[in-house]
C-alpha cells in the first residue's frame, strides 16, 4: 500500500476527445458531454487507485471517449491477480455512480432528463469498457486470460487477433443494424487505430516484456515450469515459449544428463548483458558447464 503522496494523477486528453467536445458544443449536447467525461473520469481515477494502492509507477491516464488508457512502468511484471483487481477496478466504479443516480432521482436532487442520461451513459461506457475488445478492460481481461493458459508472446498475439476480429464484426454490425453516427464512425476508427499500432509494436512489447523480466526477477513464489528444447533452439526462440508468473528452467533434449538444464535468467543475461542474441541453448549449456 502507498501512502497518500503524490496521489494525484497526470491527466492527457487525447485528441479525439476534444473533437468530441467541439463537436458536442457545435451540435447542443454539452451537457450528455460532460455527463460522458465525469463517468469516464471516475472509471479512471478507479484503476489508478487501486494500481497505486499496490505501489504501481503510473505515468498518466490518457483519457478518450468512453474510457481511458493508463500508462505504467510495470509492463505484465505484476502478478496476474493483481492487474485482474487493477483492471476490474474501473468497471467497479459504476456501481456507486449508479447509487448516487438513484439517490438523485428519489430526493429529485437533479433534473430528471439529466438523471435518465446518466443511468444510459452509466450503463453505456460500463458495457463498452467491457467489449473484448484491446485496449478497453475487456480486452484487458481476456489478455490477462490468455495469458494464464499460454506463454506471453502468443497470448498477446491471440489478443490482438481477436480484438481486431470482433471490432470489424462490430463495424458490420453498426452499419447493417444501427443508423448512421459520426460519434459511433470516430469511435470505431479509433479503435482500430490502436489495436493497429498494438499489432505493429507486438514484437517491441515482447521484448519490453522479457527487458523487464531480467531487471526485475520474479521474487514471489511462484510455479517452475521446465521449458523442453532442442539444442539448435536460438534464445529468442525459447523466450517465445515464456509465461507470466511462473519461472522456467530450460531443459536442452536430447542430453545426456538429466540434470542438464538452464535458468531462464542465465539465458537472459546472455541475450540482454552478453548481447548473444544468436547463441542456441545447446551452446549456451555448453559454455556454462
Amino acid at each position: 500500500m502507498t501512502s497518500s503522496h503524490n496521489m494525484v494523477p497526470q491527466l492527457h486528453i487525447h485528441p479525439i476527445l476534444w473533437l468530441f467536445a467541439l463537436t458536442a458544443v457545435l451540435t447542443g449536447t454539452l451537457a450528455e458531454f460532460l455527463v460522458i467525461f465525469f463517468i469516464v473520469v471516475v472509471h479512471e481515477l478507479g484503476h489508478y487507485l487501486a494500481a497505486k494502492w499496490y505501489g504501481w509507477r503510473i505515468r498518466k491516464i490518457n483519457l478518450w471517449v468512453f474510457g481511458g488508457v493508463m500508462e505504467t512502468e510495470e509492463h505484465s511484471s505484476k502478478p496476474i491477480r493483481e492487474e485482474a483487481w487493477i483492471i476490474a477496478a474501473g468497471p467497479l466504479q459504476h456501481l456507486w455512480i449508479y447509487g448516487v443516480l438513484f439517490l438523485c432521482k428519489e430526493s429529485s436532487a437533479m433534473p430528471a432528463s439529466l438523471v435518465e442520461i446518466g443511468f444510459l451513459y452509466n450503463t453505456t461506457i460500463l458495457l463498452f469498457n467491457l467489449l473484448p475488445i484491446w485496449p478497453l478492460d475487456g480486452g484487458k481481461m481476456v489478455f490477462l486470460l490468455l495469458s494464464y493458459i499460454f506463454p506471453f508472446r502468443l497470448a498477446h498475439t491471440l489478443t490482438i487477433v481477436s480484438s481486431i476480429a470482433f471490432s470489424l464484426a462490430a463495424v458490420v454490425s453498426l452499419l447493417l443494424f444501427f443508423p448512421f453516427t459520426l460519434s459511433a464512425v470516430m469511435l470505431t476508427g479509433f479503435i482500430l487505430w490502436e489495436n493497429r499500432l498494438e499489432w505493429k509494436q507486438r514484437y517491441y512489447i515482447f521484448l519490453r516484456f522479457l527487458l523487464k523480466r531480467y531487471l526485475t526477477p520474479i521474487t514471489e513464489k511462484s510455479k517452475i515450469r521446465p521449458v523442453i528444447v532442442n539444442p539448435n533452439t536460438r534464445l529468442l526462440h525459447v523466450f517465445f515459449r515464456f509465461k507470466r508468473g511462473q519461472t522456467h528452467h530450460i531443459y536442452v533434449k536430447p542430453s545426456k544428463r538429466q540434470s542438464d538444464w538452464l535458468e531462464e535468467h542465465t539465458c537472459l543475461d546472455a541475450y540482454f548483458k552478453m548481447k548473444q542474441h544468436q547463441i542456441s541453448a545447446g551452446e549456451l549449456l555448453s559454455r556454462s558447464k
